[in-house]
Parts: C-alpha cells; sequence; structure tokens
C-alpha cells in the first residue's frame, strides 16, 4: 500500500532553482534533479540512454542494456558525470568522470565516445530549434547515426534537451524514443541509476465484474473541494482515500507558479506525471486528452515498481484555469488487475469530484 500512495503524491517544487542547458531558453524551465531515458534502436540489442541534471553545471549521462542469455548480451551499464559551462553559446564540456567499470578492450571506449557524440548532437539540434512552445514541432533532419533522413520531435513536455522521439523516414520506425522522464528528490534517491527498463503492462479491456456496491458520502478538503464515495473507501488524510490496498484516491490544489497560462499548464503536467521514488511512468504509451473550455488536462499512464513487480495504472486530471488563483487536482491509482476489473466504476467516481 505504501508505493501506491506513493504513487499519489505530487512532487512539485518550488521554481526557485530552475536552469537549461546552454544555448538556449526552454519554454518550461527544468529543474534541479530531473532526467529523461530513452530506449536507443540504433543498437541491436535493447539498450537505453538516460540523461540527468544535478543543477546548472553538472549532469549524468548513462548507457544501459539489460542481460540477454539468447544473445549472450551481458548486462551492462556505463555512466558519465560531466560538467558545462552554464552561460555558453553553446555545449561546452568543462569536465568529467567515468563512474563505471570499464572495459578498455571491449567497446566501452566506443559506447563512451557515442555519449559524447549524443549530447554534442541534441545540443546542437535543440539550438536550431529555437521556435519550440507549448505545442510540440517535428523538424525534417539528416542524422547519419539514426539512419539518415529522420524526423525529429521536440516537445517542451519533456526535461532537458525536449526531444521526444526520432523516427527513421525511409522505414517509418522509430530509432529513438522517450521511454520515461522524472526526477530524483534527494541525494539518497537512486532511480536514475535503478532504471532498467518498463515492466510489460496488459492492454485494457471492458471491466466483467459486477458492480461495487456501498453508500455514498460526500466528503469536503479544507480547500472546498468535493468528492463523493462509498463506503468501501476509508479516509486517511484530509485528501486521500483508500479502497483497501488495491487502489487510491487523492485531490489537491496547486498554486500558479508562472504568469503564462501554457508554461505553467505543461511545468504541473510534467510535474504529475513524472516518475519518482522507483515508480516509472510509461511515457511512451501515456494517454493524454483535453477539455480547453474547462481548462482540464486528462492523463492516463501505466506506473511500473520493478521492485514489487507490478504495474499501476493512473488517472489523473487538472484544471489549469488562468482565472482561478489555484489550479485543481484529482488522481486514482490501482494496481494492474484490479484497474482492470473496474475501471468504469473508477473512472465514474473521478466524475463526482468538484473543485
Amino acid at each position: 500500500m505504501k508505493k501506491l500512495i506513493l504513487i499519489m503524491t505530487i512532487l512539485l517544487c518550488q521554481v526557485a532553482a530552475t536552469f537549461a542547458l546552454p544555448g538556449y531558453t526552454p519554454f518550461v524551465p527544468d529543474t534541479a534533479g530531473e532526467y529523461v531515458y530513452y530506449r536507443d534502436y540504433s543498437f541491436t540489442h535493447e539498450t537505453y540512454i538516460g540523461i540527468l541534471n544535478y543543477d546548472d553545471t553538472s549532469y549524468q549521462i548513462r548507457y544501459y542494456t539489460p542481460a540477454n542469455r539468447d544473445f549472450a548480451v551481458p548486462e551492462k551499464s556505463i555512466a558519465l558525470l560531466f560538467s558545462v559551462a552554464p552561460e555558453a553559446a553553446f555545449f561546452d564540456m568543462t569536465g568529467e568522470k567515468i563512474i563505471s567499470d570499464i572495459d578498455p578492450y571491449g567497446d566501452d571506449v566506443d559506447i563512451l565516445n557515442y555519449l559524447h557524440d549524443i549530447l554534442y548532437e541534441f545540443s546542437a539540434r535543440r539550438i536550431k530549434c529555437d521556435e519550440l512552445g507549448a505545442q510540440p514541432v517535428f523538424s525534417t533532419q539528416e542524422y547519419e547515426q539514426f539512419g539518415g533522413n529522420v524526423t525529429i520531435c521536440f516537445d517542451s513536455l519533456i526535461p532537458l534537451f525536449n526531444i521526444k522521439s526520432i523516427k527513421n523516414n525511409q522505414d517509418g520506425n522509430l530509432a529513438f524514443t522517450c521511454v520515461t522522464y522524472g526526477r530524483i528528490i534527494n541525494a539518497q534517491d537512486t532511480s536514475f541509476e535503478d532504471f532498467k527498463g518498463l515492466l510489460p503492462s496488459k492492454p485494457y479491456h471492458a471491466p466483467t465484474v459486477k458492480k461495487v456496491k456501498g453508500k455514498a458520502k460526500k466528503f469536503t478538503t479544507q480547500d472546498g473541494q468535493t468528492i463523493t464515495l462509498d463506503s468501501n473507501w476509508e479516509q486517511k488524510m484530509d485528501n486521500l482515500w483508500m479502497f483497501g490496498e488495491e487502489a487510491s484516491i487523492s485531490i489537491a490544489t496547486i498554486p500558479g507558479y508562472f504568469e503564462d497560462n501554457d508554461v505553467n499548464t505543461l511545468f504541473v503536467l510534467r510535474r504529475i506525471t513524472e516518475s519518482t521514488s522507483g515508480s516509472y511512468t510509461d511515457i511512451e504509451n501515456m494517454e493524454l486528452s483535453k477539455d480547453p473550455k474547462k481548462y482540464i488536462t486528462k492523463v492516463t499512464a501505466h506506473i511500473s515498481q520493478p521492485d514489487n513487480n507490478k504495474v499501476v495504472y493512473v488517472i489523473k486530471e487538472i484544471t489549469t484555469n488562468p482565472k482561478a488563483e489555484l489550479n485543481s487536482y484529482v488522481s486514482i491509482a490501482a494496481y494492474e488487475d484490479n484497474f482492470l476489473e473496474k475501471s468504469s466504476y473508477y473512472t465514474k467516481l473521478l466524475k463526482t469530484f468538484k473543485d
């Protein structure tokens, strides 16, 4: 149950520690501890590339491939700490330190060179994409490493270089794609270096069980928000309810962080969808839908919890009305099997939320 409650926690931070990689100003400022992981299809075996920022000068890039006995591929992790000149007009690496074991006689040196190339290439291509704002930008470019003619999707929701995916235009296949992003919350948080890929999730299917019965009760939080839940739910906090150990519902108010509503919406959306505390949001398959008239953004996503080998389904909604002093937030999380059995029941409960 503890891991399920962690899924519901909104880790919104103060905006004071915002910055950007050298050479450009992002539409949504980056904050300390943010990271992004990509699946890199340019390798013949399953491979991930992760990039983490500690502050405006210190970063880490990590290569990881899991073991594959069928193809005699050993598990490998290569990590490089590096520093940059934050005020430079281009990517200027001022120092580096390898923090993993390196085999000088294998392909580890080539991988390190590749990681360097990724950083310089991504920086140069992001700097040229100076028109990036609230909407994704699709840019056709030549990129030999990923098959020649490609389309790069830049998206302000993605931290750091804002690259969401790279698609090979000749075969239409993804060559490089964001699988998750997140934020470490302190020096003891090992979520970045622990990432080893996402757990497989089951496809959605219509619920087959009977309707859950229980006497309805309206709850009102200190902020004046209300939600109507049946007697199966136990209130654990002012704004948190549990259905045994299988599901939880949370509601909250979120202050505005930026005067520009588009910036604020994307900043909050990044916060409520980011991976944290060893739980990883499946960004590639995350669904976003918007109701512009009501200023509501709905998120449906799968979250991997590798330490207990479980997948959590979440539905989250935020309302970012520029006329309102506070934004509203409601979220439900349930373990995969329970959500698939009761999905219509859970979604109906969310409709009782009023801010």
